[in-house]
């Protein structure tokens, strides 16, 4: 992967608009970073919805996205030992 295009697809080459390779392992390895990135993000987004829920009194929903939460966040950790790893 040469300097311009590796700059344009950060792994990823669903914006390039230049052919590249990879190898299985960058492939693999991009898209764990995707998985994991885009888990921390809905953790985001399920905390702020928790708190509308608690906001509201529904104490037994917020509970329940709170642990959805936890599970995210612990997934996310797992993602994060796994591609430690590999570099």
């Amino acid at each position: 992967m040469d300097a311009e295009h590796s700059a344009g697809c950060s792994g990823s080459c669903s914006g390039c608009a230049t052919p590249c390779e990879h190898t299985p392992m960058e492939e693999l390895t991009a898209l764990m970073k995707y998985m994991a990135g885009g888990n921390a993000v809905q953790i985001r987004k399920l905390t702020q919805l928790a708190a509308l829920l608690e906001q509201q009194g529904n104490r037994t929903a917020y509970d329940q996205v709170m642990a959805a939460v936890s599970d995210f966040e612990k997934g996310c950790l797992r993602l994060n030992v796994v591609l430690a790893s590999l570099k």
